[in-house]
């Protein structure tokens, strides 16, 4: 919960909102953003 509501902005009720497979998804998606944007930058930074 709170990794969803830090990054995204939600509030608890926002997110309270949700039923849990929809967190889930959320989840997913942000990890897998956040772990594109990591690549990238380790990219750029072996150049």
């Amino acid at each position: 919960m709170f990794f969803l509501a830090y990054h995204l902005h939600w509030s608890w009720s926002e997110l309270m909102e949700l039923d849990s497979g929809e967190r889930r998804a959320f989840v997913r998606l942000l990890v897998e953003q956040i772990e594109r944007e990591n690549a990238q930058l380790e990219s750029s930074r072996r150049r």
